[in-house]
């Protein structure tokens, strides 16, 4: 449930809930022997307060134990990469023509009721655009795919542009820029070709073979100057693995895809790094706590 929300979504409400509770019961006139009334509002409010604590601070958690690595390095599964985020295909937000790599717009009627007040008087939703593009992102090691389609994405930059009478917003990551993503690397559509192995491991055991010196110093294990069945069976075994590993290495060249997670984990791509993300989430679960034990404080004192 809590990778499904959005994170300033949630602390926006849990802080408007709050406040509205103390407003209404300032606007309803409400005393201190009004008990039944203040328990109930004040019941509704540490529920809120205690869900954002939990929340941000869940999110914490799931930055902070990610297991970090390198895209060369990464093997399948949970993870958290940085790199720099580029298209092979040109990306443009819509309304702008800003070069990117992902985007989501919105155009409004936005009619004023006079060019002197500048009071909206129209303001409907006319256009909603998401791009859903994979993208690439590199670090110093290597390069997968990113496909953004069900992440939380923290965007770079806002553009709002007014025209004829329509407002046009957007929310966008530059091509370019460094991003932090945390989701699951799939490497499954990766199979190994066995043929390409099997050659791999031809060409590893040629090698060998055209160097006998060097095949008998590694698997001459009983120094009679031969190689026998059993030691040559260890140096194919040996082939078999460089041949595997090499693969592995040559895999990570922007074919392996981080996507969304298929169990309770947080698919996320910020363009604010991990250690800005943590501390905001810090802070706020930090925000919610001490309003929650205030409101308990409050709770108990009036029941």
């Amino acid at each position: 449930m809590f990778r499904k929300l959005n994170g300033d979504s949630v602390n926006l409400v849990a802080l408007a809930v709050v406040g509205g509770i103390f407003l209404a019961a300032y606007k309803m006139h409400l005393s201190q022997s009004d008990s039944q009334s203040w328990c109930w509002l004040l019941s509704i409010a540490v529920v809120f307060s205690f869900f954002a604590a939990i929340f941000n601070y869940w999110r914490l958690l799931k930055i902070t134990e990610a297991p970090i690595s390198t895209i060369a390095a990464a093997a399948q599964g949970y993870i958290e990469l940085h790199g720099v985020a580029s298209t092979q295909i040109p990306i443009h937000t819509p309304y702008h023509g800003i070069p990117c790599v992902w985007y989501r717009a919105w155009a409004y009627a936005n009619r004023v009721d006079n060019p002197y007040s500048k009071k909206v008087v129209d303001n409907r939703l006319l256009e909603y655009l998401e791009s859903d593009a994979t993208f690439q992102l590199k670090d110093e090691t290597g390069a997968c795919l990113v496909n953004p389609n069900g992440a939380e994405i923290i965007f770079a930059e806002k553009r709002t542009l007014f025209k004829n009478e329509h407002r046009y917003e957007e929310e966008f990551l530059p091509a370019g820029k460094p991003l932090y993503v945390l989701g699951q690397l799939d490497t499954r559509h990766e199979q190994t070709d066995s043929e390409v192995i099997n050659q791999e491991v031809r060409t590893i055991l040629a090698d060998l073979k055209s160097r006998p010196q060097q095949l008998l110093n590694r698997y001459d294990h009983d120094r009679n100057g031969e190689i026998d069945m059993h030691e040559w069976e260890q140096a194919r075994r040996d082939a078999i693995e460089q041949a595997h590993a090499k693969h592995a290495m040559k895999a990570h060249t922007g074919r392996f895809t981080l996507t969304k997670p298929t169990d309770k984990h947080l698919f996320l791509i910020s363009a604010k790094a991990p250690h800005q993300l943590s501390a905001s989430y810090r802070m706020w679960a930090i925000i919610h706590l001490v309003m929650l034990v205030i409101l308990l404080f409050t709770y108990f004192k009036l029941v």
